[in-house]
């Protein structure tokens, strides 16, 4: 359901969503959707009332770009040059239909100033004044055709329909994801467990009289297991099971894909090649993990590659 303000007028042109707030046009419309509600949820803790027109228009603008077939509209006209008000928005949000093309020429045909000069060069000339009539049932002859019209019956878009919250607890998803000291703890966790697993079957390999190539593939077999295998068929590695996260897709919250997961793991698996493989993956480990942030929503770089998060396994809805 929606709700009126007062305080935002309906013909102000909005700006580019997109430009407005900062948004990536690659990211998907529930990415986008989670990130403006984490913006308006931001601007809530600093004490602004649902009221202001900055949390207003956050939220028509999630309800916009949170949903691809609305974003699509959006872009099309934006695309065609159009530039809808907030009042389209809010409509387009709520309703879910707009028409940006009658705001549009409504607004040229009020830009239009009948007298103004035709070109340079040449005198205006004074149109002739057209006495108003205070009644909207008044002769047609007594009114300045030209000039906008009264109308008696205000237009339902006086005041923009504000969309309340898509999401209704944003911080709750988010908070869901696992946080960059228990994505590193888990990691920690994770080498142990398969340095104990590599370790013994290398052992054992070695003392059933098994040569060096045997046991590197042995060891590679383990590793592609243990990183990829884990995560398409169990939902997550062991440590992340043990301390009760999964990793899923963004969008479909379903588990991730053999391409999903190496695309996300490829720091992991470089590991396959001795020397320079070692170095690019403690080089990908450190990147990863530095982008792990709340500015980030708590996703690394990977996981955006892969459009993967790290997510309690059951979250309370």
């Amino acid at each position: 359901m929606g709700f009126k303000i007062d305080i935002m007028n309906a013909n102000d042109i909005a700006p580019n969503l997109y430009e407005e707030w900062g948004l990536d046009r690659r990211d998907g419309a529930h990415e986008l959707l989670v990130l403006l509600e984490s913006k308006d949820l931001q601007l809530q803790q600093q004490g602004q009332d649902a009221e202001e027109p900055r949390r207003a228009q956050l939220r028509i603008a999630a309800s916009v770009l949170g949903s691809a077939r609305k974003r699509a509209e959006y872009d099309n006209a934006c695309a065609a040059g159009l530039r809808p008000t907030w009042g389209d928005l809010g409509q387009l949000g709520v309703v879910g239909q707009w028409n940006p093309q009658l705001q549009q020429a409504q607004q040229q045909a009020q830009s239009f100033q009948p007298g103004q000069a035709a070109g340079p060069g040449r005198h205006a000339q004074q149109e002739p004044r057209f006495t108003q009539t205070a009644s909207p049932y008044g002769s047609p002859y007594s009114r300045n055709p030209f000039a906008p019209q009264h109308n008696p019956f205000p237009p339902a878009t006086a005041n923009v329909a504000v969309p309340a919250p898509l999401l209704q607890h944003p911080a709750s998803e988010i908070s869901q994801r696992a946080g960059k000291d228990a994505r590193i703890g888990m990691a920690i966790l994770d080498f142990f467990f398969f340095s104990l697993i590599s370790g013994s079957f290398g052992g054992a390999l070695l003392s059933g009289g098994a040569d060096e190539l045997s046991t590197f593939i042995g060891g590679v077999i383990i590793l592609l297991l243990y990183v990829l295998g884990t995560e398409c068929w169990l939902g997550a590695s062991p440590a992340k099971l043990l301390m009760g996260y999964t990793v899923r897709d963004v969008d479909t919250k379903e588990q991730l894909s053999l391409t999903q997961s190496a695309k996300r793991q490829w720091w992991r698996l470089a590991n396959i090649v001795p020397g320079p493989g070692t170095f690019a993956s403690w080089v990908g480990a450190g990147v990863h993990t530095f982008t792990i942030s709340e500015k980030n929503n708590r996703r690394g770089s990977h996981d955006e590659w892969a459009n993967a998060e790290v997510v309690k396994r059951h979250p309370r809805k």
